[in-house]
């Protein structure tokens, strides 16, 4: 595949891993507290941990055969470690907690927890044994200057997010943990 849409692909996987995790939280929250709550540091509809962790789930483990265990295990690997990473980076550079596993037994920090852990594995054996194939075949049945325009405003929006998000932090009642 040329290199041009082997980025188009990985840039649409980040997208629609964003987008997903994003209302999965929403989702979660609306059922336990009956009111939505954007859960991300962004300002927009994506947490891009979740679109961060299905491209390098993809990069790592797209190789492994789509050997269902294999891919569970080291899919609870990245996915914790992204999580521990940028929880400690949200905590010790912003102050920030967006999530506090305290309560759950066999955390680490409040940053991980072996539910978390686990649900990781189930999201990354669904997402390269199943998902990451079917999108992939969908996404190039798109024409490709409508691929491209779609991705160049994606990008735009998100790079003007980001820049907001770095400037003034999303920490609106409620997002973060304890709630300031």
């Amino acid at each position: 595949m040329p290199l041009k849409e082997y980025l188009s692909l990985l840039t649409f996987y980040f997208f629609t891993a964003s987008l997903c995790g994003f209302l999965w939280e929403v989702l979660i929250f609306f059922i336990k507290e009956g009111h939505f709550r954007n859960r991300g540091f962004f300002y927009g509809p994506w947490l891009p941990v979740y679109g961060t962790g299905a491209v390098l789930m993809y990069l790592l483990l797209s190789k492994q055969k789509r050997h269902p265990v294999k891919v569970f295990i080291y899919s609870l690997l990245i996915g914790t470690s992204l999580e521990l990473v940028i929880g400690w980076i949200l905590d010790y550079f912003w102050d920030l907690r967006y999530w506090d596993y305290s309560g759950y037994p066999f955390h680490f920090h409040g940053y991980i927890c072996l539910i978390s852990a686990l649900g990781f594995g189930i999201a990354g054996v669904l997402w390269i044994c199943l998902l990451s194939v079917f999108l992939g075949k969908f996404w190039f049945r798109i024409p490709g200057k409508f691929r491209y325009a779609v991705q160049a405003l994606l990008l735009l929006l998100f790079i003007a997010d980001c820049t907001a998000a770095l400037i003034f932090p999303n920490t609106g009642r409620g997002i973060t943990f304890p709630d300031k």
